[in-house]
């Protein structure tokens, strides 16, 4: 019996030697995630994969919507260089990041004719506190996911922002501080 005990004894053991290697491979994997990760100004990269909208230089599709202030926005109507920003209610870096763009939109030449802010809402997202962050250096139009600016853009991660000209996606970026400023027309 007492060699029963002691095998089972040295068994528990070795478990649980095996669970403390384990356990410091986690814990170390883990601070080399965080390390990656504070690379990257708030965790995010400064210039957009290429999956979170077209690419720079690719065409975008032809939409039709409709700003908050009534205006129609087609993509004929973005004549010059616009500033474009895509962001989703239920999205916590959006509503940490819509005053940036906001401030960032304030210096940009020709206002609200030059700056497109699309918010994207579904369900019981109510869009209308970041509709009002937005709204005062930003044309704002409300969509939902599939809507047809997101749609047209290809857009897949929020936020998210381009520079267009001529029906041409000239930049993007996930950190609206390093998206260049449209020029004025």
């Amino acid at each position: 019996m007492t060699t029963f005990l002691t095998a089972l004894v040295v068994v528990v053991g070795i478990v649980g030697v095996l669970n403390m290697l384990l356990l410091f491979g986690v814990i170390r994997r883990l601070k080399e995630h965080d390390q990656a990760i504070a690379k990257f100004p708030h965790g995010a990269m400064a210039s957009a994969p290429a999956d979170s909208m077209r690419a720079p230089g690719s065409e975008i599709d032809e939409f039709a919507a409709v700003s908050t202030d009534d205006v129609p926005v087609t993509r004929a109507a973005l004549t010059g260089q616009t500033m474009i920003g895509f962001f989703s209610v239920s999205c916590a870096p959006c509503v940490e990041n819509a005053p940036k763009f906001a401030a960032h939109a304030a210096g940009v030449p020709g206002g609200k004719d030059s700056v497109l802010a699309i918010v994207v809402a579904d369900g019981d997202d109510d869009p209308a506190e970041m509709v009002g962050v937005l709204r005062d250096g930003a044309r704002v139009v409300v969509e939902g996911y599939d809507g047809p600016m997101a749609t047209a853009f290809g857009v897949t991660a929020f936020p998210t922002y381009a520079v267009v000209e001529s029906g041409r996606i000239t930049a993007t970026a996930l950190d609206v501080t390093t998206l260049p400023v449209p020029a004025p027309v």
